[in-house]
This record gives C-alpha cells, structure tokens and sequence, in this order.
C-alpha cells in the first residue's frame, strides 16, 4: 500500500533523495562501508532478538522503505502522516535482510527475514544508529540550539566562530547540511536519527571535531537527538508558532525542555539560555551549568550599550570569561540576542575571545550574510552564487512581528534578518525592505510552507 504525499511532503522527498545521491558518491558517506553484526546493531536496545539471527550482518539502517538493499535493517516508524509498517511489502521486495518495529510479526512473513520487535521505535533506531555508525557523536562536541526563532542565525555564526579556530566541523538546519566532505539539502531542519549519525560519522571519519545543529520541536519530540551528548545547549525564544503539530502551546515549550533535560545520554554540559524570555528562566537549573544572556535581565552575557545600524551591529559584550568586542555584518536587535547566544555558546566549548570575535568579524565572508542598505539587496550564501531572477526565488514570508524572512532556491540560500520591530526604523531602512519584499515575493504557488522548522 502506498500512501500519498501532498506538495509539502514531495518537496522535502525531493530534498533527501538529492542529498542521499550526494552521500553516495561520498568516499566515507556511504552506509555500505558500515558492517556489523545483528546483536551489535542491538546493543542495549530494549527489543525481542532472535537467537538464530544473532550472527547476521547488516550492511545498512534505514527508516525508508526505498532505501532499502540486501543486508538493510529497515524500521517501521508510525509517523504522522504515514505508518512505515505499511511498507514493509515494499522493503521485503528490495532484499531487506531484518525489519524492526513495534507491531507484532505479520503472518505471510518470509523465513528469511528476521523481524525484531522494539517497544519504542524511534528511540531504538537512533540508539542502533549509533552503534551501527560507530558511536560518532562521542568523538564530537556537540552544540545544539533551539527556540522559536533565531536558530539558523545562531548556528551559523556558532560555526563560523569554530571554523575561525581552524577547526573542522559540521552545521545541520534550515538552510542545509554541511560536513566536511559536501553540503546536502535539508529536507528537515533535524536531520533524522539514522541520517544524523551518518552524519556525524563523516565529521569524526574527516578529522572533525564538532558539529552544530538546529533542534527543532518535531525533533525533539520524534527522538531524533536520542543517545547524542551536547556540550551546549542554547534557548533563543519561544512564540506561539507551530500549533498544528502541537496539541497546546506547553506542550511545544515541552518539546523543547527535552533538549536541556537530556536527550538520552545526560543532561548537557552547559545550558545558555535566554532569561529575556520567560520560558527561558524556566530551563535554568536543568544542564549541569546554566549560562544565561539578555538584555533586560541580569544575565551573565549582555550588551550594555550596542550601535544599531544597517550596515551592521557594533558593542561590548561582557561575560563571565571577560569582554568581547563584536563588530558584525548582522542588522538588527534580535541579532544581538543571536550574537549573545553564540558568544556563550562557544565560551562553552572553550574557545578564546580572541577566536570568538574573529569568527564574528568574519562572518560575512562565511555562508551567512547580511542585509545590506548600500546595496539594497542580501548577499548569497553560497560563495560565487549568481543572481536569480525574483521569479526564480521562493520567499518564505512570515507574520508582521517575526523576525526572520528566508528566501530559497536550488544553488543559493539566503538568510535575511529583520530588525526587531521594537526597533525604529529609519524611513530609507524601511523603504528598502519594503523594496526587497515586494521584489522577491514571488508567485503563491512558489512559496512553500515547511512545518518542521519549529
């Protein structure tokens, strides 16, 4: 049986069968360079195994039935849209060797299929997947932020402070995945468990030493992190936003308050939180050390004083490990609350000041960049990108008093970040965003909503 995707689910199964095209072509992304044994797949996964299928190999972990080969272990996941045990058919016919899942054992099962029955299923995927690949979150420091807005711009300049310390690394989001062995498109802002730990199997196998990632409530709340240890965990802000996949508003701050809880593997290492918000206080206490940031509040990371301007931000920002002098190509006040997150972020990783502001000072040579007034237009992620036609770009336009706008296409993607609009704009500021809007705008039926940003 094949259920239907409507056109949100089709793009973002577009997205992944181009990013598994690329990671097949990957000298170490290849799943098949991964063998192991059946009970070493299952290592400390509550779940029925059969004795005489102890010794059997498996060559690759997959939730998607259509990714299946010989020697694949294929989980059924219930999901929200689709039941993965109505594929099983579907993963029988591409030579799966085992299928776990939560059901009982359909009775036209073949004798050479093994069927292993969990009792969670998505925690048991991505507690496989990392013994599958390896454990590759252990040889990582992993930073993950989470929040109604401000995640991709925290992420990125978070990555671009640890690449200004010569390190390798991997960021995983809205915009796309990077590793350093490529970039892939994002077909969810939170990569899924087994997709994940591939993932981060590249970095470690590459010589890398950290990854970073959106966390957003759908994964948190599916288990997609289950199993990986952060070293920081950052809170931006929470809105009412996403209320169709959450039952209640404290339900979505739930799904968040997952990330700080532990995910499995402990409580992070340090929790840098935004006590601005009121459901930031509410984390305080639960990492193993909380710092906090804001500028309304007695945070142990603020600006005193900052210059805001379109051409970008400059201030002082003072922390518990001394000052930081940032001078940045970000616009706006909710970049300063950005820019405090990622400053505590990578104090919690260990860098300098000294690294954490060049990171800064760079960034807009990084794939972030800002939205400039000189020029009336935001330049491109992608380093040599060319310009599109608007017709050619499909703009993501949220409500008046959300601070982001994204605009996506295939070769470039680009961030554009909005002053808070507490912040008064000049009439000439306020012109050329208007301009920028009205020209990249687009058609309704190029825009896509994509739910799981959240």
């Amino acid at each position: 049986m094949r259920i239907g995707l409507g056109p949100e689910e089709l793009v973002q199964d577009a997205a992944t069968n181009q990013a598994d095209s690329q990671r097949e072509h990957s000298s170490q992304g290849n799943p098949a360079d991964y063998r192991k044994k059946l009970t070493e797949v299952f290592q400390g996964v509550e779940a029925t195994l059969p004795a005489s299928a102890s010794g059997l190999e498996i060559r690759q972990v997959v939730c998607d039935s259509r990714k299946v080969q010989p020697g694949t272990l294929f989980f059924a996941l219930h999901g929200a849209k689709a039941d993965g045990n109505a594929f099983i058919q579907d993963a029988i016919k591409r030579g799966v060797a085992a299928i776990a899942s939560e059901e009982q054992a359909p009775n036209a099962l073949p004798a050479s299929v093994v069927w292993i029955r969990v009792r969670e299923a998505r925690k048991a995927l991505a507690v496989t997947a990392a013994n599958f690949f390896g454990h590759p979150a252990n040889a990582l420091q992993l930073v993950a932020v989470t929040g109604t807005n401000g995640k991709t711009t925290t992420t990125s300049v978070i990555d671009a402070i640890v690449k200004a310390s010569g390190a390798k690394t991997g960021l995983f989001g809205t915009i796309a995945y990077h590793t350093p062995l490529g970039d892939y498109p994002a077909p969810n802002t939170t990569p899924e468990s087994v997709d994940l730990q591939g993932f981060l199997a590249e970095i470690r196998d590459s010589g890398g030493e950290y990854a970073v990632l959106e966390a957003s409530s759908h994964s948190l709340a599916m288990d997609r992190l289950w199993g990986c240890h952060f070293q920081a965990a950052v809170f931006t802000n929470l809105t009412r936003e996403h209320m169709d996949y959450h039952n209640t508003f404290e339900d979505y701050f739930s799904a968040k308050k997952r990330l700080f809880e532990g995910t499995g593997a402990g409580a992070p290492e340090v929790a840098v939180l935004n006590t601005d918000d009121e459901f930031g206080k509410r984390l305080a206490g639960l990492a193993k050390k909380t710092v906090t940031y804001g500028l309304e509040s007695a945070a142990d990371i603020t600006a005193k004083k900052f210059q805001l301007t379109f051409d970008g931000l400059t201030f002082t920002t003072h922390t518990p490990n001394g000052k930081v002098q940032v001078v940045s190509p970000l616009v706006g006040k909710i970049n300063v609350y950005n820019l405090l997150a990622a400053i505590g972020a990578a104090q919690a990783l260990g860098l300098s000041n000294d690294v954490i502001e060049s990171g800064i000072r760079n960034l807009g040579n990084r794939r972030l960049c800002a939205y400039r007034r000189r020029t009336g237009e935001p330049n491109s992620h992608s380093a040599g990108a060319k310009s599109q036609s608007p017709h050619h770009h499909a703009l993501r336009l949220r409500r008046r008093k959300r601070p982001y706008q994204t605009a996506r296409d295939g070769r470039s993607h680009w961030q554009v970040e909005r002053p808070d609009d507490s912040f008064e704009r000049q009439p000439a500021q306020r012109r050329s965003l208007e301009n920028y809007q009205r020209h990249h705008r687009g058609t309704a039926e190029n825009r896509r909503q994509i739910s799981d940003r959240a």
